[in-house]
């Protein structure tokens, strides 16, 4: 019985180490495995990352090719210009999810019709896409009526250059007469003065049911605008502006029927408003202030006449006749 036992223990001894050389060869084998896959897909890897797809063509970018740049957005800037600026930058040439596109959103923005430029990088294959948020124009600045456009006026109070004219057909702007100039120096514009011009003109439009055709300001102490059918003589864009703008739509009935022979609606005055016909001195009709019949009283005569914005309108030195 023991030699048997023994031959028996010696057999199972046997086999266990077997199993034992066995499962270290399949780890051995197991971790060989895993080096080389490893190895294999660091390999792949750097050839992926090295791929040309993940690099935009420096010629076609600056050739605006459709496969590695879109610019969308720019109803006012030509694609031209955006194409300068990007030939102009710089670009790293490095995979496109390493690209800086901070340094070409910057000189791009300094285009005058341009506010704000996002830039999408899109990956394999490797391509731009340019957003631009422009300026929304207000005023279309020229010197006088027969005169196209040489500039424009943004609702921000920027002005941009003739070379972005003319615009697109889906772009509204109202006609500003302007010299352009003041008292000797370049016209100075600011946000806040654009708003509350915007301002007047929206509620015109709105108390008179009209649409306005253009506002000369080359006089900004005696300011002319043109609705539909009607002149207005408006006088200073004031902190008063809007309460005067009011009075537009207790006026239109008395200067329909006086339409034929009308020269201007005289909304100069904060309490009163009247009717200027030609060839007459003044007609006042009823107004819904009853101070106006005080404060006409009290307006001087002045000694000389002005002729309307609808022709050509004269130096400031001059004024048009007002008597009682």
């Amino acid at each position: 019985m023991g030699l048997l036992y023994q031959k028996r223990r010696l057999k199972v001894n046997k086999v266990k180490r077997r199993i034992a050389a066995n499962r270290a060869l399949l780890c051995r084998i197991r971790v060989m495995l895993s080096l080389i896959i490893i190895c294999i897909l660091i390999y792949c890897g750097i050839k992926v990352v090295k791929l040309p797809q993940w690099y935009i063509d420096p010629d076609k970018l600056n050739k605006a090719d459709p496969s590695v740049l879109k610019i969308q957005g720019n109803l006012i800037t030509p694609n031209h210009k955006i194409i300068n600026m990007i030939r102009q930058t710089q670009l790293p040439y490095v995979q496109i999810f390493r690209l800086d596109t901070e340094e070409l959103e910057k000189n791009i923005s300094q285009l005058q019709p341009v506010k704000q430029v996002f830039i999408r990088r899109y990956w394999f294959p490797a391509r731009l896409v340019i957003t631009v948020d422009e300026r929304t124009p207000a005023f279309l600045l020229a010197p006088n009526l027969e005169s196209e456009p040489n500039s424009v006026l943004s609702t921000d109070g920027v002005l941009i250059d003739h070379e972005y004219l003319p615009f697109s057909s889906s772009i509204k702007a109202k006609k500003l007469l302007t010299y352009g100039v003041r008292n000797g120096l370049e016209e100075v514009w600011d946000k806040k003065r654009v708003e509350n011009m915007i301002n007047l003109l929206n509620a015109l439009e709105a108390y008179s049911n009209m649409q306005v055709k253009y506002m000369d300001a080359r006089n900004q102490d005696d300011v002319y605008i043109m609705l539909d059918d009607y002149l207005i003589r408006f006088g200073k864009i004031d902190e008063t502006g809007l309460v005067r703008a009011k009075k537009i739509a207790s006026i239109l009935p008395e200067a329909k029927k006086n339409k034929n022979k009308l020269k201007y609606i005289d909304l100069r005055w904060e309490d009163s408003c009247y009717l200027r016909l030609e060839g007459a001195k003044e007609i006042t009709p009823e107004t819904k202030n009853p101070a106006s019949d005080k404060v006409k009283s009290q307006k001087p005569a002045d000694t000389t006449e002005e002729k309307p914005a609808v022709e050509e309108q004269k130096p400031n030195n001059e004024s048009s006749e007002e008597e009682n």
